[in-house]
């Protein structure tokens, strides 16, 4: 009854045999044979005679490094009765090899003896040429690649990049888990990203944390899927090492709303800021400030000491500014040596008047580097929500009103925003606007007021003006728009035009047979402390044809304060050429004898507020004395502004001034009509020059 069933075992198996696709073979143990297929001796090449049926004949066509692995399948599957699976090499009759991947079964009596075994074998040559090339390219890629198991996650092979990146050998990783090794650091993310592969079968630009063998963390981008992998479903997964990405990303961010010296938000930031706290302000009804800062001096110190020092300055600023704020609080950098302050969550307006106050104490110290030393003020404007504004547009740009209303008061001081302010700023900008088509269309002109010698009457030569006169609103005082032209930047391209003009209208007057006529020209800060004021001055007189010494540069002791260094080395090097200074307004700034000491000017001029009441007031008399004697005895020149009657210029004449302008002897005139008086020779106080 057994042996029937033996029988029938061997037939059964015989028949799925004869059903499969591939070659087959069969083992008789009790008779010593192994038979193939003559199908598969013809694919090696050999004739149904060519390879006797035995083991041994089977054998020596294995490749040498194949004949352990099928020697430990054969013997396995015969002692513990598991599946008989095997891939392995044979020789061909040309002496190439396969590859053929043979799979059986055996049978046993009832002793426990086997005694047949059949199976079927496949040649898998292309498929392993395609594993072989597949596995080149896995080794050989740039991008960190592991195959793992999809069962336990086990490494089961990584490529020269994947030991690269987390700094371990192949052997190290081999058979362990990402998770084993400590790799990855987010395990919810581990566990997220299991289940999505598990029900997607694929990941694309999934993006995690994962710790490398040094402790370093590394941010990655992984991307997987699920293959036949060496004849098994596996986990194909590349890793992409994206920290450098990631922080140069975040580094755009950053300076997206940073500003880069400072550290401090920017103005796109702030203003998001300042939006978010406005609504905040509705829902819980309370207010917020939005403070408006601009130093003061802040360009003088800058051209002087350089843009290292300003660039510490405006560092020093930052963290100075930051110190005051509370948790909730921002301060930002606009740009230049602007920056806006934000108070959020304010209970009372009364708590921006004292952040303000401590903002400008905080200014007191001065700033040191290099060995230079610095003192600073600073301007600020501060307009509240929801008074003064309710959005962010209105609150910046009033807040920024009120600090202009703080520079005009000399700075160093806060304003509050008012509605009066914001129609003075409204008459500013309409203002500038005005101005700057003034340049553009040439409305401005210059008028040349006579410098007259006390007492011959001759001229010695003239101020340069500016005059406006707009054709709608009509002439409009250089008080009223010189200010606007210094704070928008305008008096540069004026200044220019102004000094060129000047100077060729002196060439036409010479050119014209009316002798040499000095021309004074007044400068601004800004125009006379800019890098390039030397070159700029002796370009002009070089292209306008004018002589250096036919040109004075009136300063103001305000100019001179802004960077006496700076003022001094530059009067110093025009001089050599010839140019020609004088104080303007001497004694109505920070009048100090070290300046007259330190700067090689040619004449002082006394302002017109103390000449006018000379004759009423013995203070200004006094001044008036002192100015005089004090200019002689430093050897210079003095003149005397505003001499307008008769009274004035005695008083001048009997204590030597040497020289006046006024309306007492002219206006200013346009050039044809100060050319009518040069051609006089001198003109007489008190006629009609300036008709």
């Amino acid at each position: 009854m057994e042996s029937l069933e033996r029988a029938l075992s061997n037939c059964e198996t015989r028949f799925a045999l004869a059903k499969s696709t591939g070659d087959v073979w069969e083992a008789n143990f009790m008779a010593g044979k192994l038979a193939l297929s003559g199908q598969f001796k013809e694919r090696l090449g050999y004739g149904p005679h060519e390879v006797e049926d035995t083991a041994e004949s089977w054998a020596a066509l294995l490749h040498p490094e194949d004949r352990p692995s099928v020697c430990r399948a054969w013997i396995d599957h015969l002692a513990r009765r598991g599946p008989y699976d095997v891939e392995y090499r044979s020789r061909t009759k040309s002496g190439e090899y396969r590859w053929f991947r043979s799979r059986g079964q055996a049978t046993w009596d009832e002793s426990g003896r086997a005694t047949f075994m059949a199976g079927v074998v496949h040649d898998i040559t292309s498929h392993r040429e395609a594993e072989e090339r597949v596995q080149k390219i896995f080794h050989l890629s740039p991008t960190a690649t592991s195959v793992s198991s999809l069962e336990d996650g086990r490494l089961l092979d990584v490529n020269d990049a994947f030991c690269s990146l987390f700094g371990y050998t192949r052997d190290e990783l081999i058979g362990r888990s990402m998770l084993e090794l400590g790799l990855l650091v987010d395990l919810d993310a581990r566990a997220a990203l299991a289940h999505r592969f598990r029900s997607e079968r694929r990941l694309r630009d999934y993006e995690l944390q994962v710790r490398l063998r040094s402790g370093e963390f590394r941010n990655v981008l992984v991307n997987a899927e699920m293959m036949d992998f060496l004849g098994a479903p596996r986990g194909l997964v590349t890793i992409n090492d994206i920290t450098d990405r990631k922080r140069y990303e975040a580094r755009i961010e950053y300076l997206a709303n940073h500003d880069e010296l400072t550290g401090l938000p920017n103005r796109a930031l702030i203003r998001d800021r300042i939006s978010q706290a406005i609504a905040q302000a509705r829902r819980g009804g309370t207010q917020l400030a939005v403070m408006f800062l601009d130093l003061d001096r802040f360009k003088v110190i800058n051209d002087g000491y350089g843009h290292p020092f300003g660039d510490a300055l405006l560092k020093e600023t930052a963290a100075r500014l930051k110190s005051l704020m509370r948790e909730g609080d921002t301060v930002a950098r606009l740009g230049g040596d602007e920056f806006l302050v934000l108070l959020p969550n304010l209970r009372r307006s009364a708590d921006a008047y004292v952040v303000a106050q401590k903002i400008l104490d905080s200014f007191d110290r001065a700033v040191a580097l290099d060995g230079n030393e610095a003192h600073v003020n600073t301007s600020i404007g501060v307009a509240l929500f929801p008074q003064d504004g309710h959005d962010v547009d209105a609150l910046v740009t009033n807040a920024d009103v009120a600090m202009y209303r703080s520079k005009d008061l000399g700075g160093g001081v806060y304003q509050f925003f008012n509605a009066e302010m914001s129609r003075e700023s409204l008459r500013r900008v309409q203002m500038e606007r005005h101005l700057r088509l003034a340049l553009a269309g040439r409305e401005l002109e210059i008028r040349y007021q006579p410098k007259v010698e006390i007492p011959t009457g001759r001229i010695t030569g003239c101020e340069a003006l500016l005059a406006w006169n707009h054709p709608a609103i009509g002439a409009i005082s250089p008080t009223q728009f010189i200010p606007i032209a210094e704070e928008s930047g305008l008096i540069v391209p004026i200044g220019e035009w102004v000094l060129e003009s000047a100077c060729l209208q002196s060439r036409a007057w010479r050119d014209a047979g009316l002798g040499h006529v000095p021309v004074a020209v007044n400068l601004s800060a800004r125009q006379f402390l800019r890098q390039d004021v030397v070159a700029w001055v002796l370009h002009t007189l070089e292209s306008t044809g004018v002589a250096p010494s036919m040109l004075e540069l009136e300063l103001t002791e305000s100019l001179i304060a802004e960077d006496p260094d700076k003022v001094a080395a530059t009067i110093r090097e025009l001089k050599t050429h010839g140019v020609r200074f004088s104080i303007d307004d001497f004694g109505t700034g920070y009048s100090s004898l070290s300046y007259l000491k330190r700067f090689p000017v040619d004449s002082l001029k006394i302002d017109q507020s103390f000449v006018r009441n000379v004759g009423s007031d013995p203070d200004d008399e006094a001044i008036s004395l002192a100015v005089i004697s004090l200019g002689h005895s430093l050897r210079l020149k003095v003149i005397a502004e505003g001499v307008e009657n008769a009274a004035q210029l005695d008083f001048l004449q009997m204590h030597g001034c040497d020289e006046v302008q006024g309306f007492h002897f002219s206006r200013p005139l346009a050039p044809e009509a100060f050319a009518r008086v040069l051609a006089a020779g001198k003109i007489v106080a008190g006629g009609s020059a300036g008709v």
